[in-house]
């Protein structure tokens, strides 16, 4: 039994990681969600600044070949986000030198910023074409595709910004989002050391760097990193439940359910902080804690809470399995495990245990059928090897 009571604790990630932004000229200046969000509320700014986009620059400045000087006043715009005059200054420079190469990055920004990623991405290409060994034109091309989940793409752009600039934190930080990405484990942990040891103050580097060594088995430096982003950022939900995954790992059970229930303080009111924050999740953990602990009634009202934000969300139904079966009640185990399955295909735990499930129902066929789709999505998963030569031994299973 005690392989079937897997934990199921996961770590929780935002969309995208947490991305940081494409860079201001001078300066970072990250930029989220929210800004997109109210380009859409006040129409008329929108308005006023497609007008301004057109507007025409001063005839004694057209005919200026001081280029300095019109990026440096459309770079100074950019930073007072009047994009429509910044991109005007940009243009005129364009028209007379078509090659520059911080013209089309600026204006790739100015487009980045208003959300018109195909059109930032190829004023990016611009850039780099202009100038090759331009590294924030890589980075913020690298940072369009993260935002368009092209994480291999943008890894490469990005590995080229840090090799001609390798002193920039926020490259290493994103390069390290592509490579977790795409479970390249110990790049992605060399790269969010980088991040931070180049800029402490970066708290999403922290949490990110955390979760690297969370992978790893580094579960004590896990905890350092994750109280780190948590110093920067006090309410950052997801350092939160993911400080107390590690304690729940660590066998230090009430903080464990100190950090998740400090998680479902935070911003309670906010349903898409629930679903999106960590609430199903940090209660889900939550309930793992307390069955963890022999506490089966606490464990199964946050199991239900969870599912109550989130109807889709597996790992709470593959929990909510787990203790059903554990309570002898196996058809209904078999409803939560399905539903895990259902909401995450590739759950080679949740397979086992519903074929653990059917196998004590009599219904060899379908637990053999899962137990070899398991092994399927996991080879050389021991559990399903030992329950499905059980099955065929005619002894049945009890994983």
């Amino acid at each position: 039994m005690a392989n079937l009571l897997a934990s199921g604790l996961i770590l929780l990630e935002s969309k995208n990681g947490n991305r940081i932004g494409a860079s201001s000229a001078p300066g970072l200046l990250a930029f989220s969600r929210a800004f997109f969000q109210g380009l859409l509320l006040v129409s008329l700014s929108g308005y006023i600044a497609a007008l301004q986009f057109s507007l025409p620059v001063k005839a004694a400045e057209k005919d200026s070949t001081d280029f300095e000087s019109l990026l440096s006043k459309a770079e100074k715009l950019y930073v007072e986000r009047k994009m429509g005059e910044a991109a005007s200054y940009l243009n005129t420079v364009i028209s007379s030198d078509a090659k520059n190469a911080r013209a089309h990055n600026l204006l790739g920004k100015i487009y980045h910023r208003q959300g018109k990623l195909e059109l930032a991405i190829a004023e990016y290409h611009k850039a780099i074409d202009g100038d090759s060994r331009l590294a924030d034109a890589r980075y913020n091309l690298g940072v369009a595709l993260i935002d368009q989940d092209n994480f291999s793409e943008a890894e490469r752009y990005l590995d080229d910004a840090v090799r001609l600039d390798s002193r920039s934190a926020e490259a290493h930080y994103n390069l390290g989002l592509c490579a977790d990405r795409l479970e390249k484990n110990d790049k992605a942990l060399d790269e969010f050391q980088k991040a931070v040891k180049l800029d402490p103050a970066i708290s999403q580097a922290h949490y990110c760097l955390g979760r690297a060594y969370f992978k790893a088995g580094q579960l004590e430096k896990a905890v350092e990193e994750y109280k780190a982003a948590i110093g920067l950022n006090p309410k950052y939900v997801e350092a939160h439940n993911n400080l107390g995954v590690a304690y729940s790992d660590l066998g230090k059970y009430p903080e464990s359910i100190q950090e998740f229930q400090i998680a479902l303080k935070i911003e309670p009111n906010y349903p898409e902080a629930q679903r999106n924050l960590g609430y199903a999740q940090a209660h889900t953990s939550l309930g793992i804690t307390y069955f963890k602990q022999g506490n089966l009634r606490k464990a199964f009202d946050e199991y239900k809470k969870a599912i109550k934000i989130d109807p889709e969300f597996a790992d709470a139904h593959y929990n909510l399995g787990i203790y059903y079966q554990h309570q002898g009640q196996i058809s209904t185990a078999v409803g939560h495990y399905q539903a895990a399955i259902r909401f995450d295909p590739k759950n080679a735990l949740a397979h086992n245990n519903l074929g653990v499930a059917y196998a004590r129902l009599g219904k060899r066929d379908l637990a053999e059928a899962e137990y070899r789709q398991a092994l399927k999505l996991k080879p050389g998963y021991r559990e399903a090897e030992q329950n499905l030569q059980s099955l065929k031994l005619g002894h049945g299973s009890n994983r």
